[in-house]
């Protein structure tokens, strides 16, 4: 049941943060890729680019689950009507481990055949995913949202949750194999590419913060 709440900040400001960290992150994530100073013959400039297919798919499944995680944090603003201290808060420490991704990246890259490498990238990714869930609870019973048909809510739900299971799916892959471990995880944008059950509501479930969800 929705509460009676008293807006303290506008969604904009949050969103104008969030917006500018995402870029950043995406800008820093190909920085990792170094053009060498020396010229390669041929043969030796053709072993560079295998020695950059780890790298390379390390930043691709990146830019992929970073590209998913903003669609969604996108998708759920469409329904945020303000936000009071503690969702500001919780939206800040969704952002946290969104920018250790570059660094992770960068190690998973160098040590792929590690499986801690991608434990610790998984388990941040995994941290991403619960603390977005928590901020569209939080907003929903807190009746920060506009009116929501009781479908979306759930599909939202279910959403964010199947990304966590394939976070965690990816980490045990890579006791197999690194590289099935990356399309695992590649698995998670693809998720987001769609999302008929919200898509389908988009500019129908909107009104005033008062009324949370509707059947």
């Amino acid at each position: 049941m929705a509460t009676d709440v008293k807006p303290m900040m506008r969604i904009e400001r949050i969103q104008a943060l969030t917006d500018g960290v995402f870029a950043i992150v995406l800008t820093i994530l190909v920085l990792s890729f170094e053009v060498p100073e020396h010229r390669f013959g041929h043969d030796n400039l053709l072993d560079f680019f295998r020695e950059l297919a780890h790298p390379f798919m390390a930043y691709v499944v990146s830019f992929g689950i970073i590209a998913a995680y903003w669609v969604q944090h996108t998708a759920i603003f469409h329904y945020v009507a303000f936000g009071d201290r503690t969702f500001v808060w919780l939206n800040i420490l969704f952002l946290l481990p969104l920018t250790l991704l570059p660094f992770l990246t960068d190690l998973r890259a160098t040590y792929h055949d590690e499986y801690i490498t991608t434990l610790l990238y998984a388990g941040v990714n995994i941290t991403s995913g619960v603390i977005l869930l928590a901020m569209w609870r939080y907003g929903m019973r807190r009746g920060m949202m506009v009116q929501i048909a009781s479908a979306v809510d759930q599909s939202m739900r279910h959403r964010i949750l199947l990304g966590l299971a394939i976070n965690a799916l990816g980490a045990a892959a890579a006791l197999i194999n690194p590289y099935l471990s990356s399309i695992v995880f590649l698995f998670l944008p693809v998720i987001y590419l769609s999302h008929r059950t919200v898509d389908s509501h988009w500019g129908t479930d909107e009104g005033d913060a008062t009324s949370t969800v509707t059947d």
